[in-house]
C-alpha cells in the first residue's frame, strides 16, 4: 500500500479542485480550492469542506460532490 503522501496525491489527481489531507487524529479532509463559494452558490448538499473516517468514505463523498457540481454546470 502506498504511503499517505502518495495516497493523497492520487485522490487529488482523481478529484481536481480539491485539496486533501489527513489530520494527526487520523481523519481525512478535503476542501475546495480556488474561489470560495458563498452558501447560495453551493446549493443544497454542496459543501466547501468534507471530512471522513477513512479514505474510502472521503472518496465517496468527493464523488458525490463532483456529481452535484456536474448537475449544476449541466
Amino acid at each position: 500500500m502506498a504511503g499517505w503522501d502518495e495516497r493523497i496525491a492520487l485522490l487529488e489527481a482523481d478529484f481536481p479542485g480539491w485539496h486533501i489531507w489527513r489530520s494527526n487524529a487520523g481523519r481525512w479532509w478535503a476542501t475546495r480550492t480556488g474561489s470560495v463559494l458563498r452558501r447560495d452558490e453551493l446549493g443544497t448538499g454542496r459543501v466547501m469542506t468534507l471530512d471522513a473516517d477513512d479514505e474510502t468514505d472521503l472518496r465517496g463523498q468527493l464523488a458525490a460532490q463532483v456529481g452535484m457540481d456536474s448537475e449544476l454546470e449541466g
